[in-house]
């Protein structure tokens, strides 16, 4: 148990680094929660700092994922356990301690630890992504498309169980929430920045 709890503090810890925030900040001197879409994600630095900076944030928010499932493995927790360290990543980057609580949306950071679950799943939803965009050229519906396909591809494509499957569902479920939560004040920012 006391693994599992400093696993988890790490990973939030590691989930609340808001790397779209710093590089606003650091390249444009602007506050990227007041600005664009009001989002701290790699979303909104691509439209209001740059497109390369926008890669590197959505790398790096990421890599936030990725992190939190080598910590899971690095404190020898069970994949039950691992899945904990993953939700604490994701609340972290959305609800981040280091400026006060208004952070992304969290997909990035959710990709990034499934990516460490089950990187030819995710590899496949990526694809289903790109094809998307280049179809429909919305960034909502590629990852909605993409993200919505993992628990196919995670049940019956590779044969995880029912109960996995379920808890990757309600990460999934986690992301739209946050989304829905974060639509008003987003809606607000927009107007205000003309964006």
């Amino acid at each position: 148990m006391a693994e599992l709890i400093i696993a988890g503090v790490f990973s939030y810890l590691v989930g609340s680094i808001p790397f779209s925030f710093l590089i606003a900040k650091w390249v444009k001197k602007v506050d990227i929660r007041v600005v664009g879409e009001g989002n701290v994600g790699a979303r909104n630095v691509w439209h209001v700092v740059g497109k390369k900076y926008g890669i590197l944030a959505g790398v790096l928010d990421l890599s936030k994922g990725l992190a939190a499932f080598g910590i899971g493995h690095l404190f020898g927790l069970y994949p039950w356990h691992i899945w904990i360290c993953g939700f604490l990543a994701v609340i972290g980057h959305c609800f981040p301690v280091f400026i006060r609580g208004r952070g992304g949306k969290g997909a990035a950071t959710a990709m990034g630890f499934l990516l460490g679950m089950q990187p030819a799943a995710l590899a496949i939803s990526g694809a289903l992504m790109l094809v998307t965009y280049g179809i429909f050229r919305n960034f909502h519906v590629a990852i909605s498309t993409g993200m919505g396909s993992l628990p196919f591809f995670w049940r019956f494509v590779f044969g995880k169980t029912w109960a996995e499957t379920g808890i990757m569902v309600s990460f999934l479920l986690f992301l739209g929430l946050k989304r829905w939560i974060d639509e008003p004040y987003m809606r607000r920012v927009k107007e205000k920045s003309g964006w």
